[in-house]
């Protein structure tokens, strides 16, 4: 079933909802906080190919080490709250809803595949718009650059939380990246937060999720995706069933990404 929400102010009129009986939203859940202050640098670049049979190259694992060496230093920097090195262990294939999508409407976007990422946590936006250009970050770019088939590179903003995302201790840590085929205007970004608002409330009932820190790239950036969502499991079992054994995954979370064209693609990661 789909319903539009012109009949309720709680969502933008544009926003297509389907099947609001399977999940309650994170508001009426009163897991919705206010967003924080602070500002992001989000790096992230694909390396070599995850595969579980595969192991890690020794190349790969120096680059992590000497990016990770990197990170603690920029920790030092004034106005710097944390800097992580995330390593993916999981690529999903997308999906199918999401392939489809792709394939239907040919959107341009560069299919998310970063089994390396960075993620830098400053005081404000404009910190983290002036560390951009520090001398050990731009070593930790060029780094990653010369490694990588692919780079990306944002400031970004909170918009919209759960609760923060503790990095203190190794887990099961998400970033999703998240493309809409209205990230242009106003109505379009405020579409693609009411939809993560609204299917985030699955993943707080059905998987166990308790923090969830989505990112946008602030005004002036260029960015291949809308929206980076990041969160964390204490263990991957805690989330595995959910994605494998629970079908109301495709009908509710995904089923409402398609219905406003929004294609996710999830990478899950370890620290490094």
């Amino acid at each position: 079933m789909k319903v539009t929400t012109n009949e309720t102010s709680e969502w933008p009129a544009e926003m297509n909802i389907v099947n609001p009986h399977l999940a309650e939203n994170i508001r009426e859940q009163g897991m919705l906080k206010t967003p924080n202050s602070y500002g992001y640098i989000h790096l992230a670049g694909e390396v070599e190919h995850v595969h579980p049979l595969k192991r890690t190259s020794r190349a790969k694992k120096e680059l992590l080490a000497n990016l990770k060496e990197l990170a603690n230093q920029l920790c030092k920097v004034e106005g710097v709250r944390e800097a992580h090195v995330f390593s993916a262990f999981i690529i999903p294939p997308g999906s199918k809803e999401g392939r489809r999508l792709l394939r239907q409407e040919s959107y341009p976007v560069h299919i998310a595949k970063f089994d390396i990422a960075v993620q830098v946590e400053c005081d404000n936006v404009a910190l983290a718009q002036t560390l951009q250009s520090h001398t050990l970050f731009q070593q930790m770019k060029s780094m990653l650059e010369k490694a990588s088939s692919y780079v990306h590179c944002i400031v970004a903003e909170n918009p919209k939380r759960i609760d923060d995302v503790d990095h203190s201790r190794d887990g099961i840590f998400l970033f999703n990246y998240f493309y809409a085929a209205d990230s242009v205007s106003t109505t379009g970004v405020e579409v693609l937060l009411g939809v993560w608002e609204y299917t985030a409330g699955w993943w707080t009932a059905k998987a166990n999720l308790t923090n969830s820190v989505p990112i946008k790239p602030v005004a002036g950036q260029q960015s291949e995706y809308s929206l980076i969502n990041h969160c964390r499991w204490d263990k991957l079992f805690d989330v595995l069933p959910s994605l494998l054994f629970k079908p109301s995954l495709d009908s509710f979370v995904l089923k409402n990404f398609t219905a406003n064209n929004i294609v996710a693609m999830p990478i899950l990661y370890k620290l490094a």
